[in-house]
Parts: structure tokens; C-alpha cells; sequence
């Protein structure tokens, strides 16, 4: 059956899998097809619950926000403010991050393979470099995975704010794909709650698309047809579900107060959207926040963007803490790459994949802590590399992930969530890189 399927022109084999996600979700793009949506029992076990992971589009300058050189020939306009821990600042951007030192761990020695933004960005999401005949998953995708599904109507995991070039659930197939949010104050578009598509709309919608997929559905039962089948109902369950309103962020109780507080713009409204999320049972949100991609005028660009995230991630950890959740959700922070020490003559800073930071906070992370060291000018690693997988390997185990299950692709190639390799002496897959476990307390 499946090789009919394959003998089908492309043009019918996307059309069925558009119209499907077009009537869902209303979008046009949606992940390649694998295999089902099997659960593996996970072993081990951290903290978190859940994990809002923010994603800093473009190469966060790990120099003005996370890691500044303040007084060096590199460190630019960009003045440190104290933390409270001895000899650890933040950027003046990060004040809400600085206050709150002993809520976050800091990871200042990260260091890539490469400084091209979608090469980059596909391994700090998968842990895998990128490849022409497969797409590996994200973490959301994992998760549900070897944990199994958390929510009975919820989707499993969200990306709010993501690009084309997101992997999603990769091999794992669209019924474990991250439901897309382009914007957090549209929430999910295209449903019989939003306007302009009342309930008799959306009905005759179904119906007419129903029509076209019931003789192609039951012609090609293959596991490919299957998953998106089930990624199509499980995506009508949640619309017709009263949890859509948890989409919704005007629901929020006080929702100007705080969208006043979390920041009036997309990585605020994110985070806010994010925090909704995790409180309904959502186990993965991905917040994606571009702007950093700072070539030209870093000094006026850095206030608003670095800002902006500031303001979104201190109000997210006070809230999380005042609804019992902040131990139950691992907060993260990444990107793709660094900027350089030396400033260009436009007054920006390059692409520098040799070093940069990221941020932990929650879920068992310990705070106040400065994890690895980059060198007195902010050019290279100086103390305790850490790579994207065990970058992966740490969002892992705090999720109580289990690192050393190998789980298969459709073309029976072996995977593990935080990369793999072989034993050199039994020739078994083996995980290749490991979480940062000075960071758990």
C-alpha cells in the first residue's frame, strides 16, 4: 500500500495533506510524515514537568546580555550591573535577570559547529547536524515520545512564533508535530470560535473536506495516511473543546495588567501565552523571538530586544512561582550562536559560533550559578565546552528523559533524543552527549 502511495504524483499526496492542516490548523506547512505515535516509558526522572524553552532567532549576543565584558577593547558601550553573587554580572539589558540571579543558572562556555543561522539553529533543536535525506525531531516531539501524551485534548507541544525551517517532530510524523501559533494574540486561527468562522462554516468545511479524503483514506491505509489522520482528529477534538479558550490570551485573568507587565510585544505576549499553556498541561512551549541577528546599530537594537525577553522572562518566573509551578517548569533560553567580540564598522557585531550563553531557571535547576567561563575578551571557550547536545541532554533529563533509549526512524536507523554514537568495544548505540549536572541541585 505504501508503495502505491508513493506511486501517487506529488501534487495528490499534498493536496491531501494540505487540506487536512489547512481545514485544522489553518496553515499550509506542516511536518513530514513518519512513523505512530507509539509511547516508550521513559526512565529516570527529573523535576519538570513541563519546559517553556525561549529561542532567540538570529545569534543572541551572549556579550550584552548574558556574559558582558564591561572595561575590555570587545565589550563595547555595554555596562555590567551586579547580581549579588561575587564577581558575576549580567548586561545593564538583563536588570530583571540580575534581580533574579538566584532563580537562573547561566551557561556562558556553549560553542557551535557552525555560524549559519538554519545549520545552527537545526542543532540546537535536535541535537543532530542537518541532513538531505532526513529531518530529525525537536525536543517537544521527544517528550511526547517517551513519555507519552500529557493532555487528553492539549496538544502535546507548541511552538509560538516559529519559521518553515523549524524541524518539528521530524521523523516522528505529524501526530506528534508542535501545534504552530504564528501569533500569540490570534492564538489558534481558522476555528469555529474565531471570527469570521461561525459553527456552520466550520461544519460544512469538514464535511466538504471529509468528502474528498474518505476514498483516499480508506485506498491507502498506510501508517502515513494513518498519522495524519490522527493528527487531523486529534486537532477537531481540541477545537470543539472548551481548552481552546486556553489559547485564547484576553481569557487571562487581569490580561492587560499583564500584558502590561510581560511586555507588549511577541516575546512578551509569548511568554504570557507560554505561562497559559503549562498551567493547562501543555508539557513543551517554544516561544521563538527573532531580532538578534545584530550586524548594524547594536546599542539601539539591544534595549528593545534585549529588553523585551528581560521583561518576558522575569515576569514569567514571578508568576510561575506564584502558581506553584516554577519547580514543575524548566525555563530555558538558547540560540543559535554568539556575535563577535570585535565590533564591525557598521557597530554590530558578526556571527561567532566559537562561543556563547545560555539560561536555565527551574525544574531542579539550581540557581545563582555560573556554569563554564569564555575567555577575558569573549572570543573562545576558556573552562567546560558545552555543545548543543548536552544543551539537549540537560532540557532531557530534567524533563526525566530517558537518554539511552534508542528509538528508530521508518528507515530503521537508530536515534537517541540527545544525539548517539557507538560503543567502541560492545558496537552499541550509546548517547553521546550528557546533561550539566552541576546545574541540579
Amino acid at each position: 500500500m505504501k508503495d502505491q502511495l508513493n506511486r501517487l504524483d506529488q501534487l495528490s499526496r499534498r493536496q491531501f495533506v494540505a487540506r487536512t492542516a489547512k481545514t485544522a490548523l489553518g496553515v499550509s506547512i506542516v511536518p513530514l510524515a513518519g512513523t505512530s505515535s507509539k509511547v516508550i516509558a521513559a526512565a529516570g526522572g527529573g523535576k519538570a514537568e513541563h519546559c517553556i524553552f525561549f529561542y532567540m532567532a538570529g545569534g543572541m549576543t551572549h556579550m550584552d546580555t548574558f556574559d558582558p565584558k564591561p572595561g575590555t577593547e570587545t565589550g563595547g558601550n555595554t555596562k555590567g550591573i551586579p547580581t549579588g553573587v561575587a564577581g558575576v554580572e549580567l548586561s545593564e539589558f538583563m536588570p530583571k535577570m540580575a534581580e533574579r540571579f538566584n532563580d537562573i543558572a547561566v551557561v556562558r562556555s556553549m560553542t557551535q559547529k557552525t555560524g549559519d543561522h538554519r545549520g545552527g539553529s537545526y542543532w540546537m533543536h535536535t541535537s543532530y547536524q542537518p541532513r538531505a535525506t532526513i529531518v530529525h525531531p525537536s525536543m517537544g516531539p521527544w517528550a511526547q515520545k517517551l513519555k507519552g501524551k500529557m493532555h487528553e485534548t492539549l496538544p502535546d507541544s507548541v511552538v509560538i512564533g516559529g519559521g518553515g525551517n523549524h524541524p518539528g517532530a521530524g521523523f516522528f510524523g505529524p501526530a506528534l508535530s508542535p501545534l504552530p501559533i504564528g501569533d500569540p494574540d490570534k492564538g489558534v486561527q481558522n476555528s469555529r470560535f474565531y471570527e469570521g468562522v461561525d459553527e456552520d462554516l466550520f461544519d460544512k468545511r469538514l464535511e466538504l473536506m471529509n468528502t474528498f479524503d474518505d476514498s483516499f483514506r480508506r485506498k491507502f491505509k498506510t501508517d502515513e495516511v494513518t498519522a495524519y489522520t490522527q493528527f487531523y482528529d486529534e486537532t477537531l477534538q481540541l477545537m470543539k473543546s472548551e481548552d481552546l479558550d486556553t489559547f485564547d490570551l484576553t481569557k487571562e485573568d487581569n490580561y492587560q495588567e499583564k500584558v502590561n507587565r510581560y511586555g507588549n510585544s511577541r516575546v512578551g505576549k509569548g511568554a504570557l501565552l507560554a505561562k497559559r499553556l503549562v498551567s493547562s498541561g501543555v508539557r513543551f512551549v517554544e516561544v521563538v523571538s527573532g531580532g538578534w541577528d545584530m550586524h548594524n546599530d547594536l546599542w539601539n537594537s539591544i534595549q528593545t530586544t534585549g529588553g523585551s525577553l528581560d521583561q518576558a522572562l522575569g515576569s514569567l518566573i514571578d508568576d510561575l512561582k506564584a502558581e506553584g509551578l516554577f519547580e514543575k517548569t524548566l525555563i530555558v533560553v538558547g540560540t543559535e550562536f554568539g556575535r563577535t567580540p570585535k565590533i564591525n564598522v557598521n557597530g554590530g557585531r558578526d556571527h561567532h559560533p566559537r562561543v556563547f550563553s545560555t539560561m536555565f531557571a527551574g525544574g531542579g535547576i539550581s540557581g545563582g550559578q555560573v556554569y563554564g567561563k569564555s575567555d577575558k575578551l569573549g572570543n573562545a571557550v576558556e573552562e567546560n565546552p558545552v555543545t548543543p547536545g548536552e544543551f539537549n541532554a540537560t532540557i532531557a533529563h530534567a524533563l526525566g528523559l530517558d537518554l539511552n533509549e534508542v528509538v528508530y526512524s521508518p528507515s530503521g536507523r537508530p536515534f537517541l533524543v540527545a544525539g548517539h554514537t557507538r560503543d567502541p568495544k560492545t558496537d552499541e548505540i550509546i548517547t553521546e552527549h550528557n546533561p550539566i549536572m552541576e546545574l541540579f541541585s
